[in-house]
C-alpha cells in the first residue's frame, strides 16, 4: 500500500504542473492548495489507506472544479463536499490524538467529536468559497441554499466517517491505544 500511497502523492505535483499549463490561475491555485496538503499529509505519516483516501477525494475536488463538474452535475458539489470534509474531519481527529489534545475517545465521543471537526471543517470551507467568491472569482457559488446543503453535507460525511472510523479502530485493535508521547502524562 505504501507503493500506492507513494504514487499518489505525485499525482498531486502533477495535476498541478498540468493546471498551471493548461488551465486558469484558480484551477493552479486550487492544485497547489492540494499540494500542501499533500506534503503535510506525507510528513505527518498517516495510515497509507488514510493519507490514499484524503489525496484521492481532495484531487476529485480540485479536479472538478478544473472541469467545471459542479457546475455541469447536480448536487456533485454535495457529494464532494460530503466526502471531503469527513476525510478531513478523521485527519484533525488523528492529529489532535498525535498532538496529545485527545486520547482515543469512546464509540459515543468518537463520533460526536469527528462530526464537531467536520461541523467546523464545514463552516470554514464556506468561509473560503465566499472569500474565492469576492476575491476570486464570482463565480464560486455561493447563495443560501448552496451555504446550507455544503454545511449539511459535510456533518453528514463527518457522521458516517466518525462511525465507520471507530468501527475500523476497534477492528484494528488500536481504539485503546494512547498515542507516542502522551502515555503518563496527566492533565
Amino acid at each position: 500500500m505504501r507503493g500506492v500511497a507513494l504514487a499518489v502523492r505525485w499525482l498531486a505535483p502533477l495535476s498541478a504542473l498540468l493546471t498551471v499549463l493548461f488551465s486558469d490561475t484558480v484551477g493552479a491555485a486550487v492544485m497547489m492548495l492540494v499540494c500542501l496538503a499533500t506534503t503535510i499529509m506525507w510528513r505527518a505519516r498517516l495510515p497509507a489507506v488514510l493519507e490514499v483516501t484524503t489525496n484521492l477525494v481532495l484531487l476529485v475536488a480540485a479536479w472538478s472544479s478544473v472541469f467545471l463538474l459542479y457546475e455541469r452535475f447536480a448536487h456533485w458539489d454535495l457529494v464532494v463536499h460530503c466526502a471531503a470534509t469527513a476525510v478531513l474531519a478523521e485527519l484533525a481527529l488523528r492529529a489532535l490524538e498525535r498532538w496529545g489534545r485527545l486520547r482515543a475517545p469512546s464509540a459515543v465521543a468518537h463520533v460526536a467529536v469527528i462530526t464537531s471537526l467536520g461541523a467546523v471543517l464545514a463552516l470554514l470551507w464556506e468561509f473560503v468559497e465566499f472569500a474565492g467568491y469576492a476575491l476570486v472569482d464570482p463565480r464560486v457559488e455561493v447563495g443560501y441554499l448552496d451555504t446550507m446543503g455544503d454545511l449539511a453535507a459535510g456533518c453528514v460525511g463527518s457522521l458516517v466517517i466518525g462511525g465507520l472510523g471507530y468501527w475500523a479502530r476497534r477492528r484494528e485493535g488500536t481504539s485503546a491505544r494512547v498515542p507516542a508521547g502522551v502515555a503518563g502524562k496527566t492533565r
